[in-house]
């Protein structure tokens, strides 16, 4: 938790980060990881994918329509689908239809899983936000390593120098019969060893650089460089009190990781609903159009006469009021029907239909029950998902309370310290070039300064840190100057 606040350093710098020319400030670093991490862009797609279950979800209300053909060829007695009669030849068919149906009542169904939706997209934009928190800490990490191993290295760099000027004194002093000539090694080996630490930490620093470019997915460069920001707060902005509730209520309204498990609840009683659905009936409304053709197909409308012959049948007796006579009978032979054309079937064989149906659900093994079931289980552990964050949230915010308090009280100490530890200094460097003490005194105090230096610098960063991880949870930003 005590890194948590980097990241908001890097969301809300603006207020307090002076861009240079030529380096990368902390929030363009966050800005491109955030654009480039492949955990980021993986969430992205989630996102998206949630985003079009959505809107399938909202499509669910429209209707459907669908239609197909089919080519069939039939072989021996079977069914002319033109005259509906039996046929002992082969047969030829094509047939087309077009359906459509609209869900009228469905339990509620659509409306409920159209809501769950909405609630797993903001989930899912809520999980982008966790995780693009988290590079963010990242990348503030590797950034602050960045800016202490600096100043250590500045630090170190100072003291090379002051032990390059304690032992240019000596050397005068040897000169000048004051102090003898073996008092300079002990400063000389003091000098190598603050020339060691030197290197040391440049090396640090090149290094670090060169996690940041990992981190930012960035080719090794070793023109890439960042920007120092300018961190100036007054004692008055980092002793400030805070009340704990106050802080935590704040919290509650500003982490993503609630609002996920919150919005992971609703979705959860909407899961309910939606099982419940399968209980009630349905009702549908569909229409349907179709159409046929058949090789068989004769136009009876448009005979063909020119071969008619009139045959004679035989006669046959008939009485006719009471008197016996003949009947004389003609048939008529050499009529020829031709095929009805494929178009004309089509358009006369044209049919439509329109109706409602309603599904009752009776009994499905109990399907139905199971899923409200499991639906009512799956809520409960999102109920106990949002306790879990929330008491998360409460240890997070008391242990930044904590920490605020034992680095106030760290900070004092170091400060006391390093007064002490500067006023020693004077004392021996005034008493060395009295020659009234040794160097092996002087370098001790030397050394005494620059830990107390460092403890400091330290400390007033680690306040500076947890001070901003309860501006975080407030939701005031950050206010460093």
């Amino acid at each position: 938790m005590r890194n948590l606040v980097h990241l908001w350093i890097a969301l809300l710098l603006p207020a307090w980060i002076v861009a240079q020319p030529g380096g990368w400030t902390l929030a363009e670093a966050v800005a491109h990881a955030q654009d480039n991490n492949l955990q980021v862009r993986r969430l992205d797609n989630s996102t998206e994918l949630a985003r079009l279950a959505l809107r399938q979800s909202q499509n669910n209300r429209l209707p459907t329509l669908s239609g197909g053909t089919g080519l069939n060829l039939q072989l021996g007695r079977t069914i002319d689908p033109t005259t509906n009669s039996f046929e002992a030849r082969n047969i030829l068919s094509q047939g087309y239809q077009l359906q459509g149906a609209v869900t009228l009542y469905n339990g509620g169904l659509i409306r409920n899983a159209r809501q769950q939706a909405e609630l797993d997209l903001q989930a899912a934009e809520a999980d982008a936000a966790v995780t693009a928190n988290n590079v963010g800490l990242q990348v503030a990490n590797s950034f602050l390593t960045i800016l202490l191993t600096r100043e250590q290295l500045a630090n170190a760099r100072a003291q090379l120098e002051l032990t390059t000027q304690q032992l240019a004194n000596t050397e005068a002093m040897i000169q000048a019969g004051s102090v003898p000539a073996a008092q300079r090694y002990d400063i000389v080996a003091q000098q190598a060893a603050n020339q060691r630490t030197v290197v040391e930490l440049e090396n640090q620093v090149r290094l670090s650089l060169l996690d940041l470019q990992l981190l930012l997915l960035l080719e090794p460069d070793a023109d890439f460089d960042i920007v120092t920001p300018e961190l100036n707060p007054d004692e008055a902005m980092l002793f400030a009190d805070y009340n704990a509730q106050e802080v935590l209520s704040a919290a509650r309204q500003t982490q993503p990781t609630i609002r996920a498990a919150e919005l992971r609840r609703s979705a959860a009683e909407m899961d309910i609903e939606i099982a419940r659905a399968g209980r009630r009936p349905s009702v549908q409304l569909y229409a349907n159009v179709s159409t046929n053709y058949s090789n068989l197909a004769k136009d009876f409308n448009n005979p063909d006469a020119s071969q008619v012959e009139f045959v004679q049948g035989p006669p046959v007796p008939v009485v006719i009021n009471g008197e016996e006579a003949t009947l004389s009978t003609f048939s008529q032979t050499g009529i020829i029907f031709p095929n009805l054309p494929y178009f004309n079937q089509l358009d006369q064989n044209f049919g439509q239909s329109i109706g409602i149906s309603l599904s009752v659900p009776i009994y499905n093994q109990n399907r139905n029950q199971l899923n409200v079931q499991r639906a009512e289980v799956m809520r409960n552990n999102a109920a106990l998902d949002i306790a879990q964050a929330e008491n998360q949230l409460r240890s997070d915010v008391e242990l930044a309370l904590g920490d605020l308090r034992a680095a106030r009280e760290t900070y004092r100490a170091a400060e006391v310290s390093l007064e002490a530890a500067q006023n020693a200094y004077d004392v021996a460097q005034r008493r060395f070039a009295a020659g009234a003490a040794p160097t092996l005194d002087l370098i001790t105090a030397t050394n005494r300064l620059e830990q107390a230096r460092v403890e400091f610098t330290r400390s007033k960063y680690q306040l500076i840190f947890n001070r901003e991880v309860i501006q975080f949870y407030l939701g005031q930003g950050l206010s460093l100057n």
